[in-house]
């Protein structure tokens, strides 16, 4: 059993894919190690919790996003710390860095979530520039990631961009992962949609998500009349998208649902469409996969989601709403071709298990306690 001190600024929202996943990590290693949680929001065993904050410039933009900052207790910090046999810090802001202090004064091993993709956070506040994204990356690397003694990244995309900016440590590839409860389920298909084409689309109502994108293409598509938009999730831009949403032959359809209904839809839609521009790994179009459900996906520079494509049928040209147009036409042509990929996508989903990559988390984190006591 390893005494585990997991640091993370937020564990308990609902809208980032980062945050879902890292509350899964943490309930499983709840069960089979010693882990104390230090972050912020609702007491609980074994949780410490400091206060939160939002950067002023920024208020808006984190709470739209999900997202907020604690502010670390060094006193407190040190105390957990002291008893820990080994740190993961989940996110490189105050609270990371100044754990990842203490932890290398006491000599503990660290070990760093690659999480934050600097794209995401300019995107998000109007600053996208190559080298702005580029001067954050070695921000990152040499205040915090260089100085762990290892990296766990969601992707092989994730690790090449941080070998790209000259990480120096190791970096192993963890999957977010794929829980077992998204599977192939029968259920039934909405009354209202039954004879529509269902496109689903599932995550944060932001601008890198590209939901405007998506019914652009609709609207160009010459199935247009029979196609029915749905769309999951919360964020800064649902007023904007629900009227957006309004002007497609049947107006798109949109809620925010529980993680039942959600694995109903995925059940039930015909195509799965993620059209993001910037994704470490791509959470929802993995559990969409796992379901069962084909999915179209942009291949753009800055996302990791491609890697699940089934062949480059199922890829488009990122930003592109004539290449989109285009495969999504196809697809409803071939519907049988289209149903007919159900299986091979779920066999594919597979290899993201959740329990195999918590497992090798858990190899990697032994390995590094039994490493440093035998220095």
């Amino acid at each position: 059993m390893v005494k585990i001190v997991f640091v993370a600024d937020n564990v308990d929202g609902e809208k980032s894919g980062g945050v879902v996943s890292t509350r899964r990590f943490i309930d499983y290693f709840k069960k089979t190690d010693d882990l104390t949680i230090v972050s912020t929001g609702e007491a609980e065993e074994n949780k410490i919790v400091f206060p939160d904050f939002y950067l002023p410039f920024a208020k808006k933009q984190m709470q739209e996003m999900d997202f907020l900052f604690a502010w670390p207790n060094k006193k407190v910090l040190r105390a957990v710390i002291k008893d820990a046999d080994l740190v993961h810090i989940q996110f490189p802001f105050f609270l990371g860095y100044q754990a990842l202090k203490i932890a290398r004064k006491m000599n503990k091993p660290v070990v760093f979530g690659f999480h934050v993709q600097p794209e995401n956070l300019m995107w998000n506040i109007g600053l996208n520039y190559e080298w702005l994204n580029a001067f954050l990356y070695r921000f990152f690397i040499t205040v915090f990631y260089n100085k762990a003694d290892l990296i766990m990244s969601p992707s092989i995309f994730g690790r090449q961009m941080l070998e790209k900016f000259s990480i120096q440590v190791p970096v192993e590839i963890i999957s977010n992962g794929l829980p077992e409860q998204f599977r192939p389920k029968h259920c039934v298909k909405d009354p209202e949609f039954a004879d529509k084409f269902v496109i689903l689309m599932v995550g944060r109502l932001a601008k890198e998500k590209r939901h405007d994108l998506v019914m652009q293409a609709i609207k160009q598509s010459k199935f247009k009349e029979k196609i029915q938009l749905v769309v999951t999730g919360q964020g800064a831009l649902r007023a904007e998208l629900i009227d957006l949403g309004n002007t497609l032959p049947n107006p798109a359809f949109f809620e925010y649902v529980s993680q039942e209904k959600l694995i109903s839809l995925f059940n039930t839609a015909d195509l799965f469409i993620h059209a993001s521009e910037i994704e470490l790994e791509g959470m929802a179009v993995l559990e969409a996969i796992g379901c069962g459900l084909p999915a179209l996906i942009s291949d753009a520079e800055h996302s990791a989601s491609a890697q699940f494509a089934l062949n480059d049928d199922f890829l488009f040209s990122a930003g592109d709403s004539a290449s989109l147009v285009c495969k999504l036409d196809y697809w409803i042509e071939h519907e049988a071709e289209l149903k007919a990929s159900k299986s091979a996508y779920v066999e594919k989903a597979q290899t993201y298990a959740f329990d195999a990559s918590v497992q090798h988390a858990r190899l990697l984190y032994q390995g590094l306690v039994d490493s440093k006591a035998n220095k």
